[in-house]
């Protein structure tokens, strides 16, 4: 096994760039999980079915590490949040601006659903973590988004952890029109999706499907002009209750309102160009995606600007920000200023604020506009420091193939003794399983040596190689909300 960079990987471990959807497994399909410790799935789907796995793995040979940084202990950190407040009521006390409650006053929100599903009354006063991604192998059902139980106490490190499972059998490719990646979740706990050609090419490519808080039902919540590279990643402001799109086809964040889904704003990035309403470019939508370099993808709202990042050619991937106009929301190019560029060559397809106002961003290894990878991303942390944002090194190892098997999606509970939590490939590759899909870092860093991991099929004789996306935590009602740049 090849688990360094530098190294020879074995056939079994050699990089497969793209998807193939009709190649088999070496493996065969087996639902026995060896760890004996752990609680038993809580799952709400019934469907059965096989995905579409991959061949191979990949040999952890990636891009622009170089940080030789040593892991965080976290042997003493907290695991479980205990049980919130205000989980999925959509209110946590004294209220901020806009929809937000006191924890989200800077922007940065997300409550917790509250399906009346009795298959989802153990998670409704739980920590839970949001997944999305594509049909996974296995005998699991045809659903693109789980739910994942990560309260209790801590399980065995780097043993997979079969943690509680929620998902429907609804939410499949059929009803959410195509693949999906980004996610996001507003106030009071609905659910925001984007259609994504991530895992290739996907039939709904401009329509933003809302998941609602109590029904689970899915529903269209916004058309964008797009006719076939799709969105990047979409984020929920409270402030000026908006959510903001990132459009890999024209090269516009369109900026949505929460409850109508009519668009506000757009702002392109390489022009600076801001309308009011929708844009009116010429020649658009073309169906051809925006340029390496003006191509944004993933956004975040923090403290009244508006964090994103842009997909830029011969490895140049970049973080900017751009401030709004006012409460309002609405991006002032004027203020547009590139934060940093990013080690290595893959573009960065989420970032998040973590509690007490560092910056984490996650990679997603593409080879082109429409094909993915594995074993060439990483999560990466950034500290404000002296009005810059410093990068801090790769802390967070994303699984066994280190440090590269980051999967694109990050986010952070809120607890100062808490996990980041990253999608991941190879969590654990035969060693003696073969786990994909969540892992659980404690802050300060470190490895599977110190991780939770969690396979999201629990499944762990074959392979799910680049079959996860985005993951998003709701944020509790009672916790202090994370603190401006600074």
């Amino acid at each position: 096994m090849c688990l360094v960079a530098g190294c020879s990987p074995s056939p079994d471990e050699r990089f497969s760039a793209g998807i193939d959807d009709g190649t088999e497994d070496g493996g065969t399909n087996s639902t026995t999980n060896t760890n004996s410790t752990t609680n038993s799935t809580t799952n709400g789907d019934g469907d059965t079915g096989d995905g579409d796995p991959d061949t191979g793995d990949g040999d952890g040979e990636g891009d622009g590490d170089g940080d030789g940084d040593d892991s965080g202990s976290g042997g003493t950190t907290k695991f479980d949040l205990g049980v919130i407040g205000d989980a999925g009521e959509g209110t946590g006390g004294p209220g901020g601006p806009g929809s937000c409650r006191e924890s989200e006053i800077y922007g940065a929100a997300g409550g917790f659903p509250a399906f009346e599903d009795p298959a989802y009354a153990d998670f409704l006063d739980k920590t839970i973590a949001i997944v999305t991604h594509r049909v996974q192998s296995g005998n699991f059902g045809q659903h693109l988004m789980t739910i994942v139980d990560i309260s209790g106490d801590p399980p065995p490190p780097s043993v997979n952890y079969l943690a509680p499972l929620y998902t429907r059998p609804t939410w499949n490719e059929a009803n959410f029109g195509g693949r999906i990646f980004g996610i996001t979740l507003d106030s009071e706990g609905n659910i925001y999706v984007a259609p994504s050609t991530v895992y290739g090419a996907t039939q709904n490519t401009s329509t933003i499907k809302k998941v609602d808080r109590i029904t689970g039902e899915i529903s269209n919540f916004a058309t964008l002009p797009n006719n076939g590279p799709a969105m990047g990643n979409l984020n929920y402001d409270c402030v000026s209750e908006t959510i903001y799109v990132s459009n890999h086809e024209d090269g516009r964040i369109y900026q949505l309102d929460v409850y109508s889904g009519d668009i506000v704003s757009t702002y392109h990035h390489s022009t600076g160009n801001v309308t009011m309403g929708p844009a009116n470019d010429m020649g658009e939508p073309n169906g051809a995606f925006a340029p390496l370099g003006q191509r944004p993808w993933a956004v975040q709202s923090h403290a009244g600007r508006l964090y994103y990042s842009i997909w830029g050619g011969n490895g140049a991937n970049t973080v900017w920000s751009v401030a709004y106009q006012n409460a309002n929301g609405v991006p002032d190019p004027a203020t547009a200023k590139m934060e940093f560029q990013v080690p290595g060559s893959q573009p960065v397809s989420d970032l998040s604020f973590a509690h007490d106002g560092w910056m984490l961003i996650a990679q997603r290894t593409m080879s082109s506009d429409m094909s993915t990878g594995a074993h060439q991303s990483t999560t990466y942390d950034y500290d404000y420091i002296n009005g810059d944002w410093v990068w801090q090194g790769t802390n967070y190892v994303v699984g066994e193939l280190m440090p590269y098997s980051a999967a694109g999606g990050v986010d952070h509970d809120f607890d100062p003794g808490g996990y980041v939590w990253m999608t991941g490939d190879a969590l654990d590759f035969y060693t003696p399983n073969v786990v994909y899909g969540l892992q659980g870092t404690p802050y300060g860093g470190g490895d599977i040596n110190n991780s939770t991991v969690i396979d999201l099929d629990q499944e762990i004789v074959s392979q799910d190689k680049t079959a996860y996306g985005d993951v998003e935590l709701p944020i509790p009602g009672d916790v202090s909300p994370v603190p401006p740049p600074g």
